[in-house]
């Protein structure tokens, strides 16, 4: 059965603030490839399917992906739009999957659901500091960071050149099943 799921983050950003979002999302996945409950798959905005990272690979799978404990997964990241403006931007990422009830191999006891137990993503976005930028500062990029849903909420990131709060997380990111 094909489903999809979306997830929505919004970010609060300071006039310092150069931000963007990153085509990489992690998501937590009923995964029934490897038949194990709650794992992250990596997903790239563009790409034709997740990696799923398990400990658990079929023989036909350890020769090409050789200790990785990672598989392709049928699920990928459909929708990426991208809204706001200087004051604060908003992401709402649409995730497709195939999906099948199965039975943990590990946890039989394990609940499987199209959302899973305990649904959670990671959102990863890149920000710099116009103030450092300003200064003259060769590296006033803070590189990419993340925010997920199980942070304790709200959260600010300061610059970590010079300590000005760039971006304030208000809320968690929100999941949602979606027909």
């Amino acid at each position: 059965m094909l489903s999809h799921v979306e997830i929505t983050a919004r970010v609060e950003l300071s006039q310092a603030a150069h931000f963007g979002w990153s085509n990489k999302v992690e998501f937590s996945h009923d995964c029934f490839v490897c038949r194990r409950t709650g794992r992250t798959v990596t997903l790239h905005h563009g790409a034709s399917h997740g990696l799923c990272h398990s400990s658990r690979q079929p023989l036909e799978w350890q020769d090409e992906q050789a200790g990785t404990g990672s598989h392709p997964a049928p699920i990928r990241i459909t929708g990426f739009d991208v809204a706001g403006g200087a004051t604060g931007k908003t992401l709402r990422c649409r995730v497709s999957f195939w999906w099948s009830p199965f039975t943990d191999l590990q946890r039989p006891q394990a609940q499987v659901g199209e959302l899973g137990a305990g649904p959670w993503a990671r959102l990863h976005y890149r920000v710099g500091c116009h103030a450092c930028r300003d200064a003259g500062e060769a590296d006033w990029f803070n590189g990419e960071q993340s925010l997920q849903t199980n942070t304790v909420l709200p959260v600010v990131r300061p610059c970590t050149r010079c300590g000005t709060d760039l971006v304030t997380m208000p809320g968690a990111p929100e999941i949602t099943l979606v027909g």
